[in-house]
């Protein structure tokens, strides 16, 4: 694989779904000092949801948020690059608004820069559709209008990448649409637009395999269900006021895939399967949403931080202070669920 290569092949599977896993991979092979930060350290956050973790909460999205490179935005390294990741900031902003931090403003800002957003979502010739989503959403979640970036409408361009079908396909070049970007394209319009699209969410809806989960593959030839595809499908059919049935089945399958240790309940994902602090806060969110108990495994999150030294407050991917686990499992910690962002 070409350095080029390589660089396209991480900027696209890191686009919107943030926790697939190959995703997971790489972020196990990222470098998660980022550089010298731009945004100081909030010492005033605080969540805002009413969780019993919200200090906890507020002390990983700080952590996470020191971690942020030169550029204002937390990078990635593939093949010993360090690469932009503006998904995984788009992810501490979510973590930031919902802990209540005034640094959410800052990020989003640097996330709405006209060449960030072009990097990110396409240059109006090649768009990607779950990228283009996601920062429409995260944007909102940071009152920062998404229609109105520089000449650029996000919704708009999101509309544009729709199917008859009601998928939503990445333009341009290589399709990378998946579950997780179908989510998240139903969530924008639903929290930033006029609602979600009725095709859009019928085709979510489409995914949904016999025993109630989602598929991580959009139309696969077998469905078979994905804890993070599942997680992200509650909550962007709960923003969308969508099928009842669909969201209950959905959790019930979550609840039957879950391990519990002495921490609480988690998730496994990866191959071989293995507990999860970024899936287990995908699916804490998504049960939040739902209005399903999530405290098990906001108790097993939160038992996964790390409570001394320079990475105090961080959670961990592999026992190693982690800063994709630690944004979703902030936002986890802080007990608003991704859809209730907008409330």
């Amino acid at each position: 694989m070409t350095h080029t290569a390589s660089k396209t092949f991480v900027a696209r599977a890191l686009a919107g779904a943030t926790t697939l896993a190959l995703v997971g991979t790489l972020a196990a092979c990222s470098d998660d000092d980022g550089g010298a930060s731009t945004a100081t350290a909030s010492t005033t956050a605080t969540a805002t949801s009413g969780s019993a973790f919200t200090e906890q909460a507020a002390a990983a999205a700080t952590w996470a948020a020191g971690k942020l490179g030169d550029s204002g935005l937390l990078e990635t390294e593939f093949d010993g690059v360090a690469y932009p990741d503006q998904g995984l900031t788009a992810d501490l902003v979510l973590a930031l608004v919902a802990v209540g931090d005034p640094q959410a403003a800052d990020v989003a800002a640097t996330l709405a820069d006209p060449a960030t957003v072009a990097a990110y979502v396409g240059d109006g010739t090649t768009q990607y559709a779950g990228s283009t989503a996601k920062l429409a959403a995260t944007l909102a979640a940071a009152d920062v209008d998404p229609t109105d970036l520089g000449g650029r409408d996000l919704l708009a361009e999101l509309a544009a990448t729709q199917q008859d079908s009601g998928r939503f396909s990445d333009q341009g070049g290589d399709d990378y649409s998946q579950t997780i970007s179908q989510s998240w394209g139903v969530l924008a319009q639903a929290v930033a637009g006029d609602g979600a699209d009725a095709g859009a969410v019928d085709y979510l809806i489409a995914q949904q395999c016999d025993d109630g989960g989602f598929s991580a593959t959009l139309e696969a030839a077998e469905c078979v269900s994905d804890v993070d595809a599942t997680g992200f499908a509650v909550s962007a059919l709960v923003a969308a006021d969508a099928d009842a049935d669909a969201v209950s089945a959905a959790t019930d399958w979550l609840g039957t895939v879950a391990e519990t240790d002495a921490d609480g309940a988690f998730w496994q994902t990866g191959d071989p399967a293995a507990a999860s602090v970024n899936s287990t806060g995908v699916v804490a969110a998504a049960l939040q949403d739902a209005g399903v108990d999530a405290a098990d495994a906001q108790g097993w999150v939160a038992a996964q931080a790390v409570t001394e030294g320079a990475d105090a407050g961080a959670l961990t991917l592999a026992g190693t202070a982690d800063v994709r686990s630690t944004t979703q499992g902030a936002l986890a910690l802080a007990g608003t669920g991704l859809a209730g962002l907008f409330d």
